[in-house]
């Protein structure tokens, strides 16, 4: 009985799981989404529970501010190549049609502006979230840390899961 409960004992044990809060992230239509602990956070939330000033706040605001002027860039860019592809389709060849090289060249610079400055969003964001993972308490939080030790499954199986 002995063997038994010391058995059982060193088996809880082994299953204590402690999980952190990983902040993850990923791209959406218009910018990005945050998740922590399950937990939805928008970029603009992000950036409001940052100390103003801090490293993580220039961060999140420089990645947003690329992120807008990229998605401004690509729709202007875009509406200007359909337009002249719309009057290259229709064969108009007048004055005011937009069916000039001119035009494609300027819609294509405006769509190639915006890579370069998606690239530095997203490696803005991949910073912060890196530089918030490896320290949580760099930036004020809007989710105060609170540790909570429950039962739980986790990928290596039942037991105490610590969360923090």
């Amino acid at each position: 009985m002995r063997h038994l409960i010391f058995t059982l004992i060193i088996l809880l044990l082994a299953t204590l799981s402690c999980s952190g809060q990983e902040l993850t992230y990923r791209e959406v239509f218009d910018g990005y989404v945050f998740t922590k602990d399950s937990e939805i956070i928008t970029m603009r939330e992000m950036i409001r529970g940052q100390e103003r000033g801090s490293e993580l706040n220039r961060l999140f605001r420089s990645a947003n501010r690329n992120k807008n002027w990229a998605n401004v860039l690509a729709l202007s860019g875009g509406l200007v190549l359909g337009a002249a592809v719309g009057d290259a389709i229709r064969k108009d060849d007048s004055e005011e049609s937009l069916n000039r090289w001119q035009t494609y060249v300027a819609g294509g610079l405006l769509v190639g502006v915006t890579f370069p400055l998606s690239a530095t969003a997203d490696k803005r964001v991949r910073q912060a979230v890196d530089l918030y993972n490896a320290d949580p308490a760099l930036g004020d939080s809007p989710y105060p840390v609170r540790p909570e030790l429950h039962w739980g499954a986790t990928r290596e199986g039942l037991g105490l899961v610590l969360r923090f």
